[in-house]
């Protein structure tokens, strides 16, 4: 629960400027982020808990991790809300 905490304070914010000013990543960049992520959550071991698991809310049993293309959506969206 402490690694998602550090994710979701430190890395996810620093995400979100390079997703509002340049272009969409491609696929295999959001997958390599998820991978470092999940590399990160469980010390470069087998993932002990299924990701879509960790994506949902806590009273389903998840920790309400970020997904990396939700957050490009999310990001994108409020760009465009604003224009």
């Amino acid at each position: 629960m402490g690694k998602v905490t550090v994710i979701k304070t430190f890395a996810i914010p620093e995400l979100i400027y390079p997703f509002t000013v340049f272009e969409n990543p491609n696929l295999k960049i959001c997958n390599n982020l998820t991978t470092e992520i999940f590399q990160f959550i469980w010390d470069n071991k087998p993932d002990k808990i299924k990701r879509d698991i960790l994506y949902q809310k806590h009273e389903y049993g998840g920790r309400k991790l970020t997904k990396i293309e939700n957050l490009i959506n999310t990001v994108k969206a409020g760009w465009e809300k604003s224009k």
